[in-house]
Parts: structure tokens; sequence; C-alpha cells
């Protein structure tokens, strides 16, 4: 029997902690720098919102400035989480917004979608393909896959909140993907978005120079077990 997808719910997490040292300087600014007319965070948040049921965005480096930004421009429904250990690495930061959504009170949450504060350029409709195929596959996490590299975000399902809490270091939920009790759904999409982090000055300037990124090709993505 074909389960009831009406009825997963999933949560995003805007990763909007670290400081940005390879931009200059190591204020934690360039998740405030301009692009089409808001902060490049405040894209990323309006896009999980348009997907997810709940969203949480965490803030570590320039916080108040941060949380203020997405205040000021995002529609209801996002919720500010603070990670006061964000150096110690992303996985940090995902633990913060993991224990926001327990504060929440999410447990018919089925999993989140974990998205970069610094990628403005994944598409919604990216997103959107994510969300349809883990709500399909809530047991599994999804990922997209542009030219044959895997890309961001990625949806973590529920019963790996507990391994995702006790990760450490940079490399936020990657480890897990490896797992060998891991199933991973790569779905292929035409968004170079997903790959395009916004980390140096070159990036920024390259970012202000596109249009827009590439459109999934046709109505529906490519799923590959």
């Amino acid at each position: 029997m074909r389960m009831d997808t009406t009825r997963i719910k999933m949560a995003g997490i805007v990763l909007a902690a670290g400081a940005g040292r390879r931009m200059g300087g190591g204020l934690g600014g360039k998740l405030l720098l301009p692009y089409r007319s808001a902060p490049l965070v405040v894209h990323v948040a309006r896009k999980a919102l348009a997907v997810c049921d709940l969203v949480v965005a965490v803030t570590g480096c320039n916080a108040e400035a941060v949380a203020l930004a997405l205040r000021e421009t995002t529609s209801v429904g996002l919720r500010i989480a603070h990670a006061p250990d964000w150096r110690e690495g992303q996985a940090r930061s995902l633990r913060a917004g993991l224990e926001a959504l327990a504060l929440e009170m999410a447990e018919d949450i089925a999993g989140a979608l974990v998205l970069l504060g610094d990628q403005p350029l994944v598409r919604l409709e990216t997103l959107e393909a994510l969300a349809a195929v883990f709500r399909d596959h809530p047991r599994d996490f999804v990922a997209p896959r542009y030219r044959g590299k895997r890309g961001n975000p990625v949806c973590i399902p529920r019963a790996w909140f507990a391994r995702v809490m006790a990760l450490e270091g940079d490399a936020g939920a990657r480890p897990l993907l490896d797992h060998p009790d891991a199933f991973l759904r790569l779905v292929d999409v035409m968004d170079s978005g997903v790959h395009r982090d916004v980390d140096t000055l070159e990036d920024y300037h390259a970012l202000l120079r596109t249009r827009k990124s590439v459109p999934i090709h046709g109505s529906h993505p490519s799923l590959v077990d």
C-alpha cells in the first residue's frame, strides 16, 4: 500500500553560523551581502519556508545581525536558534538546529532538509523535487546530483537525528552518508546552484554576474536508487 505522503512533514535547517573567513576579515558578514535586493541567507530561508513545514535558521558569528535580517525579510514560520559553540564546526550548528526542533515539540517531523546559508542559487524547483522524494521515502537520505557530483542541500531522516547530534567537526552530516546502514537517494537535477557556495570575494562577484542558475530539466527529476 502506498504511503499517504500528505501527512509526511519535513523541517528545514538553514546553517548560518559560520564566520566566512575565506571572504576576508572573518566577521561573518558574507551571509548579509546583498543579492537581488536581499541578503544571501534570506534567499535561502525564503525557499526553505516555501517547501518545509517548519524552518530553523542557526546563527553563530554575527548572530544578532543575521537574525535581524532574517526576521525583517522573511515570512512567519521561521525560528532562530543560536549555536554558542559554532566555532567548533558545522556539526555543532546542526546540533543546535535539531535541538531547536525538539523544543518546538515537532514530534510529527519526519526529517530535516539541511541548507547552507551561502547557497542562494539553489532553485526552488530543486528543493521541491527533494522534498517530494523525501516524502515518498522518509526513512532515506535524499540529496541532489548535478553532472555526476552530489551537492547540497541534504534531507536527513528523523531516525538518524541522534547520530547527527553525536557528530563533531566541520563535515556536517557527510560522514553519515557513507555509513553502511544509510540509504541515499540521489535526485539528478540540472541546477548548478547545488554546488555553488559563496566562500570568497571571487565567488560573490561571480554570483553578481549570474542571471539565473540552470533550471531542472523536464517536469520530473531523475531518481537514482
